[in-house]
């Protein structure tokens, strides 16, 4: 009765889960129909940007125009006007979209090629990417026109190069190139110039430049893994961590080391805005969501500077609020003298969170993966399964073989310990003899127990190496698989895209996925292979374990799910793998210890248990309904213990309390608790 209500109870949790799932649903369903509308409306070309996205409404407040600089003689008024764009450097990967305002990128069109499977725009709000302001040394930005410079003239445009111009006569000029090769990938290169007009020398203590901005991706529900959990600002410290409240890893307590620091919109504070990192020498710096990144890296390692980021929200068309991340980069500029021009230049990624295409770019940008702790793990599975990707074409196939080959690697160690398995199991009744005999003296228990694996060369810790070693590879894959880009949009059988649940239907608001169902079948059928033992010498915590590990396939129905098909795929091949591994391992016949001991007692265990190789199924069903071990010697004193103990429940007292149809159910469990006893009794007095 307890199983069924530990049963009922589950699944009341799991409807609930799903109930939650499908409220949920629609929203995130009408947020991605909000942001495709809002790409869409985008024109070709030069054109304005969607009030939807009206950069003002989400830019820093910038100081008063009109205000005069002690160095400028006059100061113009800056005069507003429409947000003008420009679509330029475009190549089979992705075209970059240009504001005028800021002289920065104010999207990037991904474009379906490739590994990237579905397109998808990179729209940055408010601030654009590389969007350039100045500051002073306390962080505050400069007044007047060198505030955020504005109003840049686009001077030159062309297949490989865009510039936009900002001047101010006898004062400053700032150009802001971009370069990008035809075989770039997601790469872009820009370099940003300030030249002193002025006779005099120019003071800029700090230039700020804009990371960009990132959003949470529409996903169905998940009740176990926030989206925004995926929305973080980042960055790769190439000096010494700096001792400057909580700024560096090691002192934060963080897992990731003292290089590299990646921030969730969690983390942001109640402010919403992350305090001040503090870099020895930055490489570089990111904003990222799950599946996408901006990357923003100086040619050479820049000293002293501050990597900020803050939380974000959009509104879409029906009032839904849509959660992200900014970030910036701050550095010194220094004094310019008279004619004087500074240069910085910085490489960009824009694209997809591709491992491989990460790698390749080295100082260590493949860092934005966020593998973790298992990062050794994950890294080489993700090569590995790209390389399968390019022989089958299908990263559904590719995630099946890769998991039959780590399978078939540990196929030695989990053989060997399916075999440990199958040896404690026949050495049980011995065993629970000897905890009887020692009953009430532990540390002596412990001595012959020890003394009784030693002999009979067995390892009571061998069953636990394939599930300790099965952690990590599953979390492992499960922190390549979440984050893989390359997964995004991929079908494979039912599945449309292998990032997100299979969904095959809407049944009355609930996501119907097929994938976690089939995996538990696949858990249930493995588990019922290798059934727990359940005879009278199992203790009470041993009864209790036994019972919750039937229950353990419905819990991974419950967590798995709401996660990715990739996910749910390696699980259930990696049960079928197991389940065939098992169906092999049980037709090697058990080998039968013989133990030569001075001791009597161990003697006459030894020679209990010897048992012979195989049990037929109809023993094995005898054997279980009367509550006995399914292998091994056969204790005439608990098999009649056992009998006398069950037959009482169908007494000619307690048949005469039962209704007719009780009563012959009643009479059919005696019968066949008859036979399994008469049967035992034969096979024990052979």
């Amino acid at each position: 009765m307890k199983n069924i209500l530990i049963g009922i109870s589950m699944l009341v949790l799991a409807f609930y889960l799903l109930w939650e799932q499908g409220m949920q649903q629609q929203d995130l369903i009408d947020n991605s129909i909000v942001a495709d509308e809002n790409a869409s409306s985008r024109n070709q070309g030069e054109t304005r940007i969607s009030a939807q996205f009206d950069p003002s409404s989400f830019s820093e407040p910038v100081a008063d125009q009109n205000r005069s600089l002690s160095d400028i003689p006059s100061s113009p008024t800056l005069v507003e006007r429409e947000e003008e764009l420009f679509e330029g450097l475009a190549n089979e990967f992705s075209t970059l979209v240009f504001t005028d305002h800021s002289g920065g990128v104010r999207e990037v069109k991904l474009k379906e090629f490739s590994r990237l499977s579905r397109d998808y725009n990179m729209t940055h709000v408010g601030d654009s990417m590389l969007s350039l302001s100045f500051e002073d040394e306390e962080g505050r930005k400069l007044p007047g026109v060198l505030s955020s410079p504005r109003k840049y003239e686009k001077v030159r445009s062309d297949r490989s190069s865009v510039v936009y111009e900002w001047k101010l006569a006898n004062f400053l000029k700032i150009e802001r190139i971009y370069t990008r090769e035809d075989n770039s990938t997601y790469l872009f290169d820009h370099k940003t110039i300030l030249t002193n007009l002025s006779t005099n020398p120019l003071a800029l203590d700090r230039v700020k430049i804009n990371l960009g901005t990132a959003f949470r991706m529409p996903r169905l529900y998940n009740p176990f893994d926030n989206a925004a959990t995926y929305l973080n600002v980042g960055y790769y410290n190439a000096g010494l961590a700096l001792a400057e409240g909580c700024s560096c890893a090691e002192c934060s307590g963080r897992i990731d080391g003292e290089k590299e620091e990646f921030f969730q919109l969690n983390e942001m504070g109640v402010t919403g805005e992350l305090d001040k990192r503090k870099l020895s020498k930055a490489k570089w710096a990111c904003v990222n969501n799950q599946f996408f990144v901006n990357i923003i890296r100086p040619t050479s390692d820049i000293s002293n500077a501050w990597i900020g980021g803050k939380s974000i929200q959009i509104q879409g068309n029906e009032g839904e609020e849509i959660e992200g991340v900014s970030g910036t980069m701050s550095f010194p500029v220094g004094i310019l003298r008279s004619q004087e021009s500074k240069e910085f230049a910085l490489h960009v990624y824009a694209g997809p969170k591709d491992y491989a295409g990460l790698a390749s770019l080295g100082h260590e940008q493949k860092k934005v993966m966020q593998f973790g702790v298992f990062w050794w793990i994950s890294e080489p599975f993700s090569w590995v399964l790209n390389k399968l990707h390019g022989v089958f074409g299908s990263y559904g196939l590719a995630i099946i073989v890769l998991t039959i080959l780590v399978k078939l690697i540990l196929w030695p160690l989990t053989a060997q310990a399916t075999r440990s398995q199958k040896k404690m199991q026949s050495l049980q009744g011995p065993m629970s003899k000897l905890r009887e005999k020692h009953k009430g003296n532990s540390q002596k228990l412990n001595q012959e127990m020890m003394k009784f694996y030693k002999e009979h060369k067995v390892n009571p810790f061998a069953g636990c190496w394939p599930i300790l070693i099965q952690i990590p590879i599953f979390l492992g894959m499960f922190w390549m698989l979440r984050s893989a880009a390359e997964l995004y949009g991929q079908s494979f059988l039912w599945a449309n895209d292998l990032s997100e649940q299979d969904h095959v239907a809407q049944v009355q608001g609930f996501s119907l996925n097929v994938l976690p169902i089939l995996m538990v079948i696949t858990q249930w059928f493995q588990m019922k292979l290798n059934p727990m033992q359940m005879g009278p010498e199992l203790s009470d915590a041993q009864r209790i374990n036994a019972k919750m590990m039937r229950f353990m396939p419905f819990m991974f129905l419950i967590f798995l799910y709401f996660f990715s098909s990739a996910l749910v795929l390696y699980w259930t091949i990696q049960n079928l793998m197991t389940i065939l591994q098992t169906l092999i391992t049980k037709k090697v016949p058990e080998p039968i210890a013989v133990v030569e001991s001075s001791d009597d007692n161990t003697k006459e265990i030894a020679e209990n248990s010897r048992t012979r190789d195989e049990v037929t199924d109809k023993e094995k069903s005898y054997r279980n309904l009367l509550g006995l071990k399914s292998r091994g010697s056969i204790d005439p004193k608990i098999l009649e213990r056992n009998y006398k103990q069950r037959a009482d429940n169908y007494s000619e007292s307690r048949l005469e309390e039962m209704s007719a149809s009780k009563r012959r159910i009643a009479l059919d469990k005696k019968q066949r608790l008859e036979q399994a006893h008469q049967f035992l009794s034969d096979l024990v007095n052979k």
